[in-house]
């Protein structure tokens, strides 16, 4: 049997070489540099090309001026505007122009005048700015002072003509009130008198006084009626309960009746006790006695029954005689009603006539204190306005800003520079990837039979120098995979490691991939089992051995019920950390997915099928999956009984 070794195809990925500055170099510097001088130049005299624009202001109150004593005027907006349609009208510009005229100032007309002025009330104040713009700052500075000048005379002039229009209207509105004044005063007497008004209080009058009266008249004789209906009943009662009513005038009769009667029985009884009936029965004296006595008795009765009716009739008389003057008081007091209506509203008339009456007094008041006001303020002496402050000559340009302007021309300069730039470079196609590009290449070694990235790699740990030439010539139809380790690398590796970070490594050396590591958590791992269930799209168990189990033991106390302890990031920073500690080549292609890859490249490499691959690693891509099918052995698949899952370095 022919023993020929055929020679092996290595695939190698890794970043070209940075070329050196010099080979860098190429005429965008020139472009650059040229199209900010340039620009430079434009900006700066489009900057400082233009004419500075100056503002003179000056500021006027437009009221009086309040003494140091009185309290400051309130805001007047409308007074505010109309002031500054004045000082923007013909009149006042015309003075202005005419003054200017005469002082040899060259502006013509009112619509150049309108041009250079501007009036800006500043708010919440009676106060105005009178603002100048232009170039030339003292002829600014000398218009806004002989425009506040002029505004102050056309002030005055209109203030003394408004002094005299009013006085005039006040003195004639004095005499028309007047006028009326006499006239309501004689209406308001004349009525008086008609309608018997003697007093100004409406409770002094004779309709309201009678009116009271028959109130109090009529209260006390329902007080009666009351009173004589109480003493009505009252005797009806006693006469049904059988008491003894007597009127005044019968008391003593009935009180000398019913003494004798009593006396006759005190008599009688003593008669019969001390003698016999019989006896007193032949007496002829004795014997009439209890006819007497019966006689005193009948007598008695009578007059109390007499009394009883005398003092029922005359409780029903003074019923009766205040139920008539009761009627009688309510019906003058209805009558008086009537007239007291009447009066309430010619009382109402005169009211109104007395206040119409005072209105005028007020408005003749008012108007006479108006004019006296007027006529001792001297308006000529002391104007109503005052210039706050004149107009100085302006220093320093409010237009443009060039400071601002260069900035800004400046950074139009480099943006365009930088843009020019990179549309000559990108249009010139000279522009060249970044340093650093990963790529993948192939390395056939003859007489080398498939003998695992073992032999190449450890010839690249020896030499590096010979790892640099083998990045030389990059692949370009093949998809970038990343670094694969050697088993000897994997074991440096392990050892520089620490012991959580070696433990996650076991899990991308298990067939864990880098992206699902954080989907882990502490359900995940079944200790009795040694399984691990792998969550996520690609669902699956992986068994794993014992040594392998224990390298797990730092991070399965850390592990929560949601999420991994450390990201993928944090634990590619440690693998190139623990890689430059082993002095491994080229550390910085050395991470997790470079892990995940070696053990692929393993299970590929002794002919694992693709199903298998997928029940053990999860998901390939295609394209990739096409690229390592090249480290397959010849010969086809192998069952997955006869595949080693456990990495030679765990």
């Amino acid at each position: 049997m022919s023993t020929r070794q055929l020679p092996s195809v290595e695939l190698i990925q890794g970043t070209p070489p940075v070329p050196p500055l010099a080979a860098r170099r190429n005429p965008r510097f020139k472009v650059f540099f040229g199209v900010l001088v340039v620009a430079l130049a434009v900006g700066l005299a489009i900057v400082y090309g233009r004419s500075p624009v100056y503002r003179a202001v000056a500021s006027v109150l437009t009221v009086k001026p309040k003494a140091v004593d009185a309290r400051s005027a309130e805001a007047d907006t409308e007074h505010v505007v109309i002031q500054g349609r004045l000082l923007m009208g013909e009149d006042l510009l015309g003075r202005l122009s005419r003054r200017l005229a005469a002082e040899g100032d060259d502006i013509s007309g009112m619509d150049q005048l309108r041009g250079l002025l501007a009036v800006v009330p500043v708010p919440e104040t009676n106060l105005l700015e009178l603002r100048a713009e232009g170039e030339d700052p003292e002829r600014l500075q000398r218009l806004v002072n002989r425009w506040a000048e002029s505004y102050e005379e056309f002030r005055a002039e209109e203030i003394e003509a408004a002094t005299g229009r009013t006085t005039a209207e006040l003195e004639d509105q004095q005499l028309q009130l007047q006028t009326r004044i006499d006239a309501a005063r004689a209406e308001l007497q004349a009525f008086r008198e008609a309608n018997d008004i003697v007093s100004l209080e409406r409770g002094e009058n004779s309709s309201l006084a009678k009116l009271k009266g028959l109130n109090d008249s009529l209260n006390k004789a329902q007080e009666s009626l009351i009173a004589a209906r109480a003493r009505k009943t009252a005797v009806d009662e006693a006469i049904a309960r059988g008491e003894t009513v007597v009127p005044n005038e019968q008391k003593a009769e009935i009180a000398k009746l019913q003494l004798g009667v009593q006396r006759g029985r005190v008599r009688l009884a003593e008669l019969r006790q001390r003698y016999t009936q019989v006896y007193i029965d032949r007496d002829p004296v004795l014997k009439s006695l209890p006819g007497e006595l019966r006689l005193m008795e009948d007598e008695l009765a009578h007059a109390m029954r007499l009394a009883r009716t005398t003092v029922s009739d005359e409780a029903q008389q003074e019923v009766e005689a205040a139920r008539v003057s009761v009627a009688a008081l309510e019906q003058q007091l209805a009558e008086h009603q009537r007239n007291v209506q009447l009066f309430n509203d010619r009382f109402k008339e005169f009211k109104a006539l007395e206040e119409n009456l005072a209105r005028l007094d007020t408005l003749h008041a008012d108007n006479q204190q108006r004019l006296a006001q007027i006529q001792v303020s001297n308006f000529k002496k002391y104007p109503p306005i005052q210039v706050v402050e004149w107009a100085r000559v302006p220093v320093r340009p409010i237009y443009p800003d060039y400071e601002r302007d260069l900035l800004i021309a400046i950074a139009a300069a480099l943006g365009l520079a930088l843009f020019v730039t990179w549309l000559v470079e990108y249009l010139s196609g000279q522009a060249t990837p970044p340093p650093g590009t990963p790529y993948l290449g192939v390395r056939i070694h003859p007489g080398d039979q498939l003998a695992g990235p073992e032999a190449g790699d450890r010839r690249l740990i020896d030499h590096p120098e010979r790892a640099r030439d083998a990045l030389a010539a990059p692949a370009s139809n093949l998809p970038v995979l990343p670094r694969e380790l050697a088993a000897a690398e994997v074991e440096a590796l392990m050892g520089a490691l620490e012991p959580s970070t070696a433990a996650y490594s076991t899990l991308l050396l298990s067939g864990v991939s880098p992206y699902e590591l954080p989907l882990l958590h502490a359900g995940c791992f079944d200790r009795d089992r040694g399984q691990i269930s792998v969550p996520g799209a690609g669902r699956r168990e992986i068994v794993i051995g014992t040594r392998a189990w224990q390298r797990l033991q730092p991070i399965l106390g850390d592990l929560d019920g949601t999420r991994m302890s450390q990201p993928v990031a944090e634990i590619d920073g440690r693998l190139r950390a623990g890689a430059r500690d082993a002095r491994l080549a080229d550390p910085g292609n050395i991470n997790a997915l470079a892990l995940w890859h070696s053990y692929v490249v393993f299970l590929i490499r002794q002919g694992i099928d693709a199903p298998a691959l997928a029940q053990r690693v999860g998901a390939v891509p295609p394209e990739v999956l096409n690229a390592l099918m090249h480290y397959a052995p010849p010969g086809g698949s192998r069952p997955p009984g006869s595949i080693e899952f456990t990495y030679p370095a765990l």
